[in-house]
């Protein structure tokens, strides 16, 4: 029996830039894909699985910030 390839993301190394909001939704929507695919056996959809909460997690932290900048920003400009 032939083994899927898996497509794990890379390694993040030290100083490498945090992917965008707009790539961690692709990543999810590419993760959600394979999950979708009938060949996905049930080991590779546990990978996937915790890749995609990770990516989540990820997503849900960058707006998290970009929601508290941008509260930091009319809170500025109210101010004036």
């Amino acid at each position: 029996m032939q083994k899927k390839q898996e497509n794990k993301p890379a390694e993040k190394k030290s100083g490498e830039k945090k992917p965008s909001i707009e790539e961690n939704l692709a990543n999810i929507e590419s993760v959600i894909a394979r999950l979708e695919e009938p060949q996905t056996t049930l080991e590779e959809a546990f990978i996937l699985y915790e890749e995609g909460i990770k990516l989540v997690k990820q997503a849900s932290e960058s707006i998290s910030h970009v929601e508290r900048q941008m509260e930091i920003l009319s809170g500025d400009i109210d101010d004036e």
